[in-house]
Parts: structure tokens; C-alpha cells; sequence
């Protein structure tokens, strides 16, 4: 029942997880004892798989029966089946492996498995977005009957490939497991049989116990299902004889086939291992909590009654942007193909169903970063969850995709000449920008970088004409004027070294309606633009610990607002292409131009994903923001053939 590669981390004669986990059909042997002989196939994942897939398709099914909404529930179910799968292998880790991700960061590579911590986690979790969805107690109830059945079939594959066994039996109910499964190896580790034996001994087929004890309560909740309980009174019910179950079963279980508290404890006269006293606990105390609730809680007319959710669009946003994180920093070493899969389907559908919905809003009130947002999620997710690494590769191509806004505001005053009168207007701008840029980088001498951007977007102005002396506003017009930019540049950098001086410059071109410069009163008549500005920048000093760096007209700086810096830098004692810049940015526009701002590069452990976010600032009328993220591929060395 969920304890895959227990044995592995504790075997040392050589078997590998990959031989344990080749199992067998089962057949009647004339002892009376039925026997899983060895087969060169692996059961566990594709009963792992059909078991997972059946637990989501039901789930869907009954949050569908019940009139969740899908944008919703499809939230839930991709938090807590990732609750639920690293659940299941934090639970089972050992101390020093616990200490490796504790200290390092990065995920230990066994491959044990407990049920008992996906439950755990995945009950954590649901009780934490119960409320912020606006899900009723119902919703737990939900998970109870999918999860018997889906833990029915994941016990046909527990049964096949060996794991979960239990104690020798002299019984005729026992199984017999040929060579190289782990029933076999551990009898070989403890001496009760040798190297050369044809079968390892019959043992409990605690699995089997375990199946029957499934699909019993997974009966019983069928059997009730009319029954007008209070929400999640059946999941407690549900969760109270599993754990009960699994206490009676752990009598027969092999402390072998069992990754989690397999430590035998005497108390007041009674042995039971570490795991048991804990059940011992938790057992009653869910039924009790049952038998309370049905008794002192009134009692619905279950699912007619049940208060439905609303949909909370920013809510689910923000999950599966919280998901991506977490995906993206466990890799594959946590995650297998088929957990990817799921998440990547799951996380998908939620972003689909969010730009589905910000389409279908009237075109007065739908906002652009309403669809942009899910869509640009959905390729981010489509990056993360593959898993491609950064290589160190001469060559690499990346691709960035992002967006930015800024404004800032002017008041000019022009002089009346010697009898005309003054004038005052003001131009409040609103500008939005989007682009992407591609770059190749090569890892040459001088580490040259060719790239191109395109960048697009809107400039919204609103302006006023005023009476000099007194302010009076005499006329007011507004305007929204296109912004666009083709950016072809090329970089160099020297050579990198820990604790040497280094030196990098940029020069490029920004094409385009870069900046509206007009300053005539009615911006609808011929506006004048800024169409064309240099792209430079240069930077000196140690990469790594310390340099000073400016620039002017950068990527999509130069567009809207065009911006030149000037800024302190590191690289945060790494020299891998992250870094972080503080100073100061002087825009174009009249009037108050300066800002402070902050940057940087950030990488997203092996992923090949970067983020560069951007942010500008003079606590008054003058801002900019952006956000880019890169993803590097690495390139394939061309082959030469020598002649």
C-alpha cells in the first residue's frame, strides 16, 4: 500500500530497484502456496499510473455531479494530487535523507513510498483552500470513494511487483516470490533462506488484505452515499477504517516491506512497531470525531443543499503560478514522467479555462493582461514541467517573453514671445508594452550574444490646456497612439574568471514609434514620434562580487518612456548569469525624470528558466515595471568533418 523502495535504500548486495520491481503473474503451485515467479516486466508504474487516472477521472466526474465550478475544482485537484504525491515520499525518507534536502536543496533519489503521508499532506492542504475557494465541508467528502478505488487497483500492482509483503505464513493463502524480488532478497539479507533457493518462503499477502480492505470501505461508502450526513462526515468515516485497517494489517506486515516506523515498541505489555502506536491514535480519533459530528451536527439532505463556490479567477492564478514555483524547483528527481504529465495536464486546463473565460467578458471591460496572464502561464507551464536542463554548451538559443508599463507626467510651459501669451499644458501617460526577444549565445572569445526584440504596445495620453496664472483648466483631450520597436543588437563580454576584472559592452539600434515627443495641443494631428535611438551599454568591474554598469535605451526601456541607467551590480558570488543592479534611471520626459531602481537576472535552479524583473520608481507620478522570462536551450556542436 504505497511503500515502493523500502528495501532499496537498505539492500546492499548489488540488487537494484529497476531487477526488484520485474514481477509475475501468479499461478497454483502444488504446495498449495501460490507463487509470483520472476518476469522481466515492471508492474508497479503501470498500476501506479491506471490507479492515478482513475482517481482524477472520478474526481472530475464528482465535482461535476455536484456543480463545482471546473476553473475551481481543477485548482484543488492539481494542488492537493502534488500535496499528495511528495506526501507520499516525505513521509517514507530517511533521516539522512531528510538532512540532504534539508541542507542542499535537492531531492533525494530513493524511491520509497507511503499512502499514509499523501493522505496526510493531501488532507493539510485541502483544509488550507477549503475557505479561500469558497468550498463547503462537502468538498472533502468528494475524495473519499475515488481514493478506495483508485487504492484497490494500486494494490493489484503492489501484489504483483512484491513490495508491502508480509511475515512468513505456513498458511495455504501465502505467496511465494521467485528470485530477485524483494520477498526473496530480504529473506536472503535476513539467513532464512539461501542465495540458491528456488522461491523465497510463503508470506502474508498483506497486499491482498489490504485490497480487500479497500474496496470494503469503498462498499460501505456506496452503500450509505444516500445517507443525509454532515459535510465531510464520510471522509472521516473513510479515513478511520482505512487507519484501522492498516493497524490490524501492520500485525502481519514484514518490518522489510515497510519504510515507515517499522520499529518494534513494548508498552504496558503490548508490541507493536512505531507506526501502529501512532494509528492506535489517529484511528479512533477519526471515528470518534464521526460518531461526534453525526450526533451533535444537523444532519443535509447531502448534495442538494450544498453551498456551491464562486469562481475567484486572481485566487486561481495565483495557485498555479505558486504551483509552477514548486514544480520547477523539485525537477524530475521528485516528479516522474507520468506526475509531470498530470500536473502539466491539470495546470493546463485551469489556465485554458481562465483565458476562455476573460475572452468571453463584453470587449468594454475585458482587459488584455486578463488573457495574457493565463496564456503566459500555460507556456511557462509547458517549459517547467519539461525539465529541460541549462547545459554548458558553446552555444545556446533563448527566447524571452514579457511585458511592461510605465507613466509619468509633464507640464510645459511655453513662452508667449514679446506680446504672445503663455501657454501651460499637461500630458499624463499611460503606456503598456509587450514583446520577446531571441538571442544566440556563443561562447567564443569574447563571449558574443546576437539578439533581436520586438516590442509593441500603447500609449495612453490624457492632457489639459490651463490658464498659466491661475490653473484653470481650459480645455482637456485624451488620445491612445501605437508604440512599436524592432531592437537588433549584439553584445560582448570578456572572458570570466572568480576575482578578475572584467568588461562587457552593448550596442544596438531601437526602429520604430519609440516615444510620442509632441508638443502640440492636439495630439490627434499628426503626433510626432521619436523613431529612431542607440541601444548601449557597458559594464566593468568583478562579475561575481562587484561592478558598475550603464546603459541607455535597453530592450524595452527604450520603448514609451526611453530610460538610461546608471547602477551597482553583482553577480552574488556566482558567475552563471545572474546578477542584481541598484541606481538610478533618468527618462526622456520633461520634467521630474529621475528614479531609483532595482533589477536583476535570476535562474530557476536547472530548469533553463530565467526571470528578469525590473522595477523603477520616484514614489510620485514617474514609474516603470517589467517583467521578462527567458528560457535557454542548449545547441548541439556542429560535427566537422576533416578531409
Amino acid at each position: 500500500m504505497g511503500s515502493r523502495g523500502g528495501l532499496c535504500t537498505a539492500l546492499t548486495d548489488g540488487t537494484t530497484q529497476a531487477s526488484l520491481c520485474r514481477i509475475p503473474m501468479a499461478t497454483f503451485l502444488p504446495s498449495l502456496h501460490w507463487a509470483v515467479p520472476a518476469a522481466h516486466a515492471d508492474y508497479y508504474t503501470p498500476f501506479y499510473v491506471l490507479a492515478s487516472g482513475l482517481n482524477l477521472v472520478l474526481l472530475l466526474r464528482e465535482g461535476w455531479r455536484r456543480g463545482y465550478p471546473m476553473r475551481s475544482w481543477l485548482v484543488v485537484l492539481a494542488c492537493s494530487s502534488l500535496a499528495f504525491i511528495l506526501g507520499t515520499k516525505l513521509l517514507a525518507l530517511s533521516g539522512p535523507e531528510w538532512q540532504q534536502l534539508l541542507t542542499t536543496g535537492r531531492w533525494p533519489a530513493a524511491g520509497a513510498r507511503s499512502v499514509l503521508g499523501g493522505a496526510l499532506s493531501g488532507t493539510l492542504l485541502l483544509l488550507l483552500l477549503r475557505r479561500p475557494l469558497g468550498f463547503s465541508w462537502q468538498m472533502f467528502d468528494a475524495f473519499a470513494l475515488p481514493m478506495c478505488l483508485a487504492l484497490t487497483v494500486q494494490c493489484v500492482g503492489c501484489v504483483l511487483t512484491g513490495c508491502c509483503f508480509g511475515e512468513a505464513t505456513a498458511g495455504g493463502w501465502g505467496l511465494t516470490y521467485a528470485p530477485g524480488t524483494w520477498p526473496y532478497v530480504a529473506q536472503v539479507a535476513q539467513g532464512a533462506i539461501s542465495a540458491s533457493a528456488a522461491h523465497s518462503l510463503p508470506v502474508h499477502p498483506t497486499q491482498l488484505y489490504t485490497l480487500l480492505l479497500c474496496a470494503g470501505v469503498g462498499a460501505l461508502l456506496l452503500g450509505t452515499r444516500h445517507k443525509p450526513w454532515p459535510g465531510g462526515s464520510r471522509n472521516l468515516l473513510h479515513l478511520g477504517l482505512l487507519l484501522a485497517g492498516r493497524w490490524l494489517i501492520e500485525f502481519w506486515r514484514d518490518a522489510a516491506g515497510e519504510p515507515v516506523g517499522a520499529t518494534v515498541h513494548e508498552h504496558s505489555g503490548l508490541v507493536m512497531n512505531e507506526l501502529q502506536w501512532v494509528l492506535l491514535v489517529l484511528a479512533p480519533g477519526l471515528l470518534g470525531l464521526w460518531i461526534w459530528q453525526l450526533r451533535r451536527q444537523p444532519a443535509t439532505a447531502y448534495p442538494q443543499y450544498e453551498k456551491l463556490p464562486t469562481v475567484r479567477p486572481r485566487l486561481n492564478l495565483l495557485a498555479v503560478a505558486l504551483l509552477l514555483l514548486v514544480t520547477g524547483w523539485l525537477g524530475t528527481s521528485a516528479l516522474s514522467l507520468p506526475e509531470i504529465l498530470v500536473m502539466k495536464a491539470l495546470l493546463l486546463t485551469v489556465l485554458v479555462l481562465e483565458a476562455g473565460a476573460a475572452l468571453r467578458g463584453s470587449a468594454k471591460q475585458l482587459r488584455p493582461t486578463r488573457v495574457a496572464l493565463p496564456l503566459g502561464l500555460a507556456w511557462v507551464v509547458f517549459v517547467l514541467t519539461s525539465q529541460v536542463p541549462a547545459d554548458s554548451t558553446t552555444t545556446t538559443l533563448e527566447i524571452t517573453a514579457g511585458a511592461g508599463n510605465g507613466a509619468y507626467f509633464e507640464d510645459v510651459q511655453d513662452g508667449g514671445g514679446c506680446s504672445g501669451p503663455l501657454t501651460r499644458t499637461t500630458y499624463d501617460h499611460r503606456y503598456a508594452v509587450q514583446g520577446a526577444t531571441v538571442e544566440l549565445h556563443k561562447d567564443n572569445a569574447r563571449h558574443t550574444t546576437f539578439g533581436v526584440g520586438v516590442w509593441r504596445g500603447r500609449d495612453k495620453i490624457a492632457y489639459q490646456i490651463l490658464d498659466p496664472p491661475t490653473g484653470t483648466v481650459l480645455a482637456v483631450a485624451d488620445s491612445s497612439l501605437a508604440l512599436f520597436s524592432v531592437n537588433p543588437y549584439v553584445e560582448f563580454t570578456s572572458a570570466l574568471r572568480p576575482g578578475k576584472l572584467g568588461f562587457g559592452y552593448r550596442t544596438g539600434l531601437q526602429l520604430g514609434r519609440l516615444h510620442h515627443q509632441g508638443r502640440t495641443n492636439s495630439l490627434t494631428e499628426d503626433p510626432e514620434f521619436q523613431k529612431v535611438s542607440l541601444d548601449l551599454g557597458v559594464w566593468a568591474g568583478v562579475r561575481e562580487k562587484l561592478y558598475v554598469q550603464a546603459d541607455v535605451n535597453q530592450g524595452g526601456l527604450g520603448v514609451g518612456n526611453p530610460t538610461a541607467r546608471l547602477s551597482l551590480g553583482s553577480g552574488l558570488g556566482q558567475l552563471d548569469g545572474r546578477h542584481l543592479l541598484l541606481g538610478m534611471a533618468f527618462a526622456e520626459n520633461k520634467g521630474s525624470s529621475k528614479m531609483g531602481f532595482v533589477s536583476g537576472s535570476l535562474r530557476l535552479g536547472q530548469t533553463g528558466i530565467t526571470f528578469y524583473p525590473y522595477a523603477a520608481t520616484n514614489f510620485a507620478r514617474l514609474h516603470q515595471l517589467h517583467l521578462r522570462v527567458g528560457y535557454r536551450i542548449p545547441l548541439p556542436k556542429p560535427v566537422r568533418v576533416r578531409r
